[in-house]
């Protein structure tokens, strides 16, 4: 098997979010029903206060684990301060804490910018003072969650570190800044990041935001191993051509974890608020079969919908905002944080909420065509499947799907490869101007019943016939 970190849109058994509430009524109660809430606390006083709000919200009080942490100044922020699920070579999972000694430290954008204080001031980072608490929070999560834990010497900050689930890892260069300040070279730190997770194709992409967290889930997202989705800020924006460079040159010029050009979706974004922020539509969150999607009440709503719709069908999009005046008082949000609305630009949905993954997941992922299917020809579609339950596939499992021009689905046995846990099947070849679509399909004897993509058949993989 291979070590890797497993990526935000894999199976799922919660969502952890932090109590104070920082997040809307509405969502609160919609991640109730579409799956189990992990909720950090300080003390058991946190746990009564929750409890008697979750009641008059009706939230179903079996859907809900409450887990004791440290709460330090970021404790809204389990994204950031939160541990990454680890995948090991034996197919066990670890939780993996980064360190997280300054908070989430500020830089001006430039190669050389220096590293600040997290106070939206122009600080030196040596002049921050940390409590620790929240560098703590990782550990007391994963021994709550009963998972064993690794402390990680480097900074590396959940929003500014996303994944594939495969071998690709995307950053912005402030948290080389960080882990500079701590001592180590950027070489002995991709070096260090290679060695634990197993992962070794690290893309960097520049600072895009004056005094700012420039966290890359503020800019863009991987919905899924092979595209990125990017905002395209307003072109009166200051930083408009900083970030077109960077989309063009640096990302343009990367590649995913087969050796590919990533395939970039633009979504296009706007102003709010009176602070000169955009909205941040891509610090949205996947997990299992839905999107959480931020709203601001500005024009481009709708658009950032419809933009992951297009690009990931089959998928429950669901938008919340999140205006004070319409939260009840019982949410008790520290609204002294905040102005009219409780999203920001650099802290939003995405940074507030961490996936509790599911460690014994039945994990299914297919390949897709690089370049033009031509006309006659079969394609061979590979699948990577690994039960990390450590139970047998059930009998006629994996099976891929596919049909032409939305006709009936045709089923062909996937069969294993040399290559440990890879399985194969073909689709005959077709008329130039078909368009196949399928997906494969997977069960292990643990119960555990997968898809790729995991939305099939209501979302599929599909390519034209050339």
């Amino acid at each position: 098997m291979k070590k890797r970190i497993a990526a935000e849109w894999e199976p799922a058994i919660g969502v952890m979010f932090a109590w104070p509430l920082f997040l809307p009524h509405k969502l609160v109660q919609e991640f109730a029903k579409d799956t189990h809430v992990y909720l950090l606390v300080s003390d058991d006083e946190a746990i009564e206060a929750a409890k008697r709000t979750f009641d008059e919200w009706e939230v179903d009080p079996t859907r809900v684990t409450y887990v004791k942490v440290s709460q330090g100044d970021d404790c809204s922020w389990p994204r950031d301060f939160g541990p990454h699920a680890l995948f090991d070579e034996r197919g066990e999972q670890h939780l993996l804490g980064p360190s997280y000694l300054f908070s989430t430290p500020f830089a001006n954008v430039g190669h050389d910018a220096p590293l600040l204080a997290p106070d939206f001031e122009e600080h030196p980072i040596d002049e921050f003072e940390s409590d620790g608490k929240d560098d703590l929070a990782a550990g007391q999560i994963a021994k709550a969650l009963g998972v064993d834990f690794i402390k990680l010497p480097f900074a590396f900050t959940g929003g500014n570190m996303l994944t594939d689930g495969v071998n690709s890892i995307i950053s912005t260069e402030i948290l080389l800044f960080e882990n500079r300040y701590k001592g180590f070279s950027d070489d002995e730190y991709f070096s260090q990041v290679a060695e634990v997770t197993g992962m070794t194709n690290y893309t960097v992409l520049s600072d895009y935001e004056d005094l700012n967290l420039n966290h890359i889930d503020c800019l863009a997202k991987p919905i899924d191993d092979r595209r990125i989705i990017v905002l395209r800020f307003p072109k009166s924006h200051p930083h408009y051509d900083i970030v077109e460079h960077i989309v063009d040159t640096e990302l343009a010029g990367a590649t995913n974890s087969y050796g590919e050009p990533w395939e970039i979706i633009r979504l296009d974004t706007d102003y709010f608020g009176e602070d000169g922020g955009v909205a941040a539509y891509s610090n949205s969150l996947i997990l299992n079969k839905c999107v959480y999607v931020p709203m601001y009440g500005i024009h481009t709503d709708e658009g950032a919908l419809e933009t992951f719709r297009a690009a990931l069908p089959g998928y429950d999009v669901k938008g919340f905002t999140f205006v004070l005046d319409d939260e009840p008082e019982s949410s008790d949000i520290p609204r002294e944080d905040y102005e009219e609305i409780g999203w920001q630009s650099f802290d939003v949905l995405h940074c507030r909420t961490r996936a509790v993954w599911d460690s014994k997941m039945l994990y299914v992922r297919a390949t897709r065509p690089l370049g033009t299917v031509c006309a006659g020809e079969p394609y061979r579609v590979h699948a990577t499947i690994v039960a990390y339950s450590g139970e047998e596939l059930t009998e006629g499992m994996p099976k891929l799907h596919w049909r032409a021009n939305g006709g009936a689905w045709t089923s062909a046995d996937l069969e294993a490869a040399a290559t440990r846990e890879v399985f194969t099947a073909e689709i005959p070849g077709q008329a130039a101007g078909t368009t196949v679509e399928y997906y494969v399909e997977c069960s292990d004897a643990s119960g555990r019943h997968e898809f790729a993509p995991r939305v099939a058949p209501a979302g599929t993989y599909s390519y034209v016939v050339r």
